[in-house]
Formats: structure tokens, sequence, C-alpha cells
């Protein structure tokens, strides 16, 4: 009898017919494209950034590399600086003002980021993805300087207030700044 009761059940479980309710919200077609926008622009930036990161990565790695296969010997730079051609650089990861940028490649023994030719500015465009503080300033008002004191020749630095006296490198164009602004920033020193 045991056995026809758990037959009855299962049959009646079989037979029971189960109903959900689901709401769907009615979206305007526009707000619906609108919002898909909005997410889309949002994802864009940081996706565009990753690639941008990973390619800096890569580049740099690649230069190290090739240094490394062309002078037969590992590059005698400090741990988690890049060796390029006869310098060592350092990318920071926290951001100061450039004063104290300045102030923090000194006590590493080095001098924030001098472009001295094309070569070494087609490397920071290739594999730079932010503003970085670099090594040029305007102090006097006479002039763009570098900080090893020669005279800034190259392509134009774009300002829009007369307080800007201090240069950050974005992408593949020099920034004039606040100095007061923060920002991370690069310090270059002769391969040891």
């Amino acid at each position: 009898m045991e056995g026809g009761r758990s037959e009855t059940s299962a049959a009646e479980v079989s037979e029971e017919i189960i109903y959900t309710s689901v709401k769907f919200s009615q979206t305007s077609p526009l707000r619906a494209k609108a919002a898909q926008g909005k997410r889309a622009s949002c994802l864009w930036p940081a996706a565009v950034l990753g690639l941008a990161i990973g390619f800096g990565i890569l580049s740099i790695s690649l230069a190290v590399a090739l240094i490394w296969k062309m002078s037969g010997s590992p590059p005698l730079c400090p741990e988690q600086w890049v060796a390029y051609r006869r310098s060592c650089y350092s990318f920071s990861k926290e951001k100061k003002d450039w004063h104290s940028s300045q102030e923090s490649c000194r006590a590493q023994g080095a001098h924030l980021l001098v472009i001295s030719d094309t070569w070494e500015m087609d490397l920071f465009k290739s594999i730079q993805t932010e503003c970085f503080w670099i090594g040029l300033r305007n102090s006097t008002g006479t002039g763009w300087i570098w900080e090893d004191g020669s005279i800034f020749n190259g392509t134009r630095v774009f300002s829009n207030s007369p307080v800007q006296h201090c240069v950050v490198l974005i992408q593949d164009h020099f920034q004039a700044s606040s100095c007061e602004f923060s920002a991370p920033w690069i310090c270059e020193k002769p391969l040891a």
C-alpha cells in the first residue's frame, strides 16, 4: 500500500501546474538607447586605458629586452627602473606637485625627465598613457628651461594661463600647468 501511495503522490505532483508572473518595465526606445549609450561610454575609456597601459608595459619590456640583448649584459638600473639608451627611468605611481616630484627624484639621485632628442620623445609618446611631470619649467618668465639648464627649443608648450609655469607630458605634447597640480612624474638618471 505504501508503494501505491508513492505512485499516487507522484502522479499528483506531475499534474500540478505552476504559474509565475513576470513583469517587464516599459522603457521607451529612446530611453533604452540613451541608457545603452551611457553604459558604453563609461566602458569605452576603461577599455582604452587598459589597452594603452598594456601597450605601454609591452613597449617598455621590449625596449628593455632590446637594450639588454644589444649590450650583452643586463642594464644597471635600480630595481623597478627602466633602461633606455644611456638612461634609467622611473614612473611614479603616486601624485605630487612639481616641486615635491623634483625632490623625490633628487632623493633617488635622479632628476625629473629631460627629453634631449627625438628618440627619447618618441619613446615617451609611445608608452605614456596619462600626464606626468617632467623637468621643464618657466621660472623666470623668459622661456622654458629644462632642469639640466638647457633651453627648450622643441615643439610648442600648450598653455592657457600665465600662472602655469611647470610642464606635464600628456601623450604627445607638452602642457603647461600650475606647479601645485598633483600628478605622477618621471625621474631620469644616467645608466650605471
